[in-house]
C-alpha cells in the first residue's frame, strides 16, 4: 500500500473511532437514535486489525422497488465502492421483490464464500432463523438494513439500522387526529399497505393504530394491500370510493407511490383534495421522494413522513467497527421529517437527490 493510501486508511479509521464513540456517548442532537446494548466483541479502543480494501462484504438486497428502495441502494453501493471495500450486491433475479427464496440463497453463497460481513434487507420478515444461524456458526456478522425480523431475536443479528416505522406511523397519526378534530364529527378512513409479511407494513399498521386511538378517525374495513404500486393503489382506492359511497375524508398509504395511485383514483372520482380543497379528502404518504413532495407542494397530498435513504456511509463504518471486532448499537434509528406544505414549499427537492 502506498503512503497516500496509508494515510487515508488511517483518517477513515480514525473518523469510525470518533463516530463510535458519539454513538455511546448520549448526545441530545438531532442524529440517529440508538438504543440496546451494543453489539461487538472487542473494546472500541481496540486497533482495527483489518483495513477496508482486505474485506469483502455481502448485501442481500430487495432490488427495484419504487423511488425510496432506488435512492436507499445507489447510496449504499456508491458508499462501499468509496470505501475500498469489495462489495457484493445481490438482489432477486425473478423481478419481483418479494422473492425470499432468492434472497436465502445468495446469504447462504455469501456464507459458504465466507466473506468478512453480510448486509441483510428482507423481503419477508419471518424465516431467517436458520440462515442467520449459520452466519453465526461461520462467524460472520449481520447487520439488518432498513427492515427487521419477525421475531425480532436480537441474538440472532449483529444491529440494525433503518428507520422506525412505529414512529413515522405516530406522526402521521398525530397530524391526521390534529386535521381531524378541527374538521369535527366523524371522519372515515382507509389505509393502503405493502406486501403482507413485511416488518415495516406491521409496524406502520400498528403505529398508525395507536396513534389515531380515541380519536374521531374511523378506519373503514382492514388495511387494503397494494403491493407498494400506484397502479394497484389506484384500483384499490377507486373500489373502496365505490363501496363506500365516496364516503371517505381521510387515506393512509405506506409510501409514497401508493399514495399517488390513491390521488388519481380520487381526482378521477371527481372529489377534492385537501389542502388544495379545504374540504378535500386528506392524503398521507410516506418515504417523502420527490413525486411525493411535489404533490404536497401543489396541495394534493396533505402530509408526507420521510423514510431518509442515505445511510450508506453510516453503515461503511459500523460494518469495518464489526469486522473488526468494534463495538457499534444494536439498534439504530435514522431520524425524519414529517412535511406539511410549508415544510415542503421551503425545501430544495431537487437537491435532496430523490
Amino acid at each position: 500500500m502506498n503512503r497516500n493510501k496509508s494515510v487515508a486508511v488511517l483518517a477513515g479509521f480514525a473518523a469510525i473511532a470518533l463516530s463510535l464513540s458519539a454513538c455511546s456517548s448520549g448526545s441530545g442532537s438531532d442524529t440517529s437514535t440508538t438504543s440496546g446494548s451494543s453489539a461487538g466483541s472487542s473494546s472500541a479502543a481496540a486497533a482495527p486489525s483489518k483495513a477496508p480494501s482486505d474485506m469483502t462484504v455481502g448485501f442481500v438486497a430487495v432490488g427495484p422497488e419504487g423511488g425510496y428502495r432506488t435512492a436507499q441502494e445507489n447510496d449504499i453501493k456508491a458508499a462501499f465502492q468509496a470505501s475500498g471495500i469489495n462489495f457484493k450486491y445481490s438482489a432477486p433475479t425473478s423481478g419481483n421483490s418479494n422473492d425470499q427464496q432468492s434472497q436465502i440463497a445468495a446469504f447462504s453463497s455469501f456464507v459458504n464464500e465466507g466473506v468478512d460481513a453480510i448486509l441483510l434487507d428482507p423481503t419477508e420478515a419471518s424465516g431467517w432463523e436458520p440462515s442467520l444461524q449459520s452466519a453465526q456458526a461461520a462467524g460472520i456478522p449481520v447487520i439488518l438494513v432498513d427492515r427487521s425480523i419477525e421475531p425480532n431475536n436480537t441474538s440472532l443479528y449483529t444491529a440494525h439500522i433503518g428507520v422506525d416505522g412505529v414512529a413515522q406511523a405516530k406522526a402521521a397519526a398525530t397530524a391526521a387526529v390534529a386535521w381531524a378534530q378541527a374538521k369535527g364529527g366523524t371522519v372515515n378512513g382507509v389505509e393502503l399497505d405493502g406486501p403482507a409479511g413485511l416488518s415495516i407494513v406491521n409496524d406502520r399498521s400498528n403505529g398508525w393504530t395507536t396513534g389515531i386511538a380515541g380519536s374521531n378517525i374511523t378506519m373503514l374495513g382492514q388495511p387494503t394491500g397494494a403491493n407498494w404500486d400506484t397502479a394497484t393503489a389506484k384500483t384499490a382506492m377507486t373500489g373502496l370510493l365505490q363501496k363506500n359511497s365516496n364516503n371517505i375524508q381521510l387515506v393512509f398509504a405506506q409510501n409514497d407511490e401508493m399514495a399517488v395511485g390513491a390521488i388519481q383514483a380520487i381526482q378521477a372520482a371527481g372529489l377534492k383534495l385537501y389542502p388544495e380543497d379545504p374540504d378535500g379528502i386528506y392524503v398521507i404518504g410516506i418515504d417523502a421522494t420527490a413525486d411525493g413532495l411535489n404533490l404536497v407542494v401543489s396541495g394534493q397530498m396533505a402530509l408526507d413522513v420521510e423514510t431518509p435513504p442515505n445511510f450508506g456511509a453510516q453503515l461503511v463504518t459500523y460494518t469495518i467497527a464489526v469486522v473488526n471486532g468494534q463495538s457499534i448499537p444494536q439498534e439504530t434509528f435514522l431520524p425524519f421529517q414529517t412535511f406539511d406544505q410549508k415544510l415542503a414549499q421551503s425545501t430544495d427537492i431537487p437537491s435532496r437527490g430523490y
